[in-house]
């Protein structure tokens, strides 16, 4: 059974799950991903996630009703959000409802490694 630390990334884009699964992957990260909101929540209940990297805007759920369904059913998820929607409400639901974090796109991909190292230590 490997030590790695199991991350969930939900996006519906593409480019963004291919970079973040390759970069992950080359810090010894074992990755899983969703391509929208209903898919991120089902692995979510089942999945035991270390860390779950979470779009706000996916098709079927949105992230912020990802996190509120698992809060409600009693699923821990420690959850970092990312979003191109610059509007601070959403910024405050997201950590209001339990993420550890909030992430504007376009990210710079050092700094959210950076974020992601600091809550998966090794």
């Amino acid at each position: 059974m490997s030590d790695a630390k199991r991350v969930l990334i939900a996006d519906d884009s593409e480019t963004v799950t291919t970079l973040l699964s390759t970069a992950l992957e080359l810090e010894g990260y074992e990755v899983d991903t969703a391509v929208n909101g209903i898919e991120a929540y089902e692995k979510g209940i089942s999945g035991g996630f270390d860390l779950v990297i979470l779009d706000q805007l996916m098709p079927g759920l949105l992230g912020l009703e990802v996190i509120d369904r698992w809060q409600q059913e009693g699923h821990v998820n420690r959850v970092i959000m990312l979003s191109g929607v610059d509007d601070d409400r959403t910024v405050v639901s997201s950590l209001d409802l339990g993420a550890v974090d909030f992430i504007r796109k376009p990210f710079h991909l050092p700094e959210l490694m950076a974020r992601i190292r600091q809550r998966l230590p090794r």
